[in-house]
């Protein structure tokens, strides 16, 4: 499986995401856009997530743009969530860019295959 792939179902159980019923690649019928997730609030219906996991080295701010449109019509969610790998390098100006949109983006540590029993202990 790809590494990318690996990554945006880990970003799945984001925290961002509590509370929310998540539906992963929603395709809207009217726009064809497709988001890696869409949530609506289990208490309240009108509150919405959408969000993207992002497998870069360096996010951009077209990354942060794409995520704003999914915010907006058909989705019409609150929030945004970029999840990116630990290692993604976050210019400040794309930074502000996501804050003044009211985008989180997370940092996502990367989990190692094939370790053994005494790295997961001591790892």
């Amino acid at each position: 499986m790809a590494r990318w792939r690996k990554h945006e179902e880990r970003s799945r159980s984001s925290s961002l995401f509590r509370g929310y019923k998540i539906v992963e690649q929603k395709v809207s019928s009217s726009t064809g856009m497709r988001p890696d997730f869409f949530g609506v609030s289990k208490r309240d219906p009108s509150k919405r997530v959408v969000g993207d996991a992002k497998y870069v080295k360096e996010l951009t701010p077209q990354h942060v743009k794409q995520v704003r449109r999914y915010k907006g019509y058909p989705f019409f969610a609150q929030k945004g969530v970029i999840i990116v790998k630990k290692t993604t390098k976050i210019p400040e100006k794309v930074r502000n860019l996501a804050r003044e949109s009211n985008i989180k983006i997370v940092r996502k540590r990367a989990r190692r295959q094939n370790r053994s029993f005494w790295e997961a202990l001591f790892g």
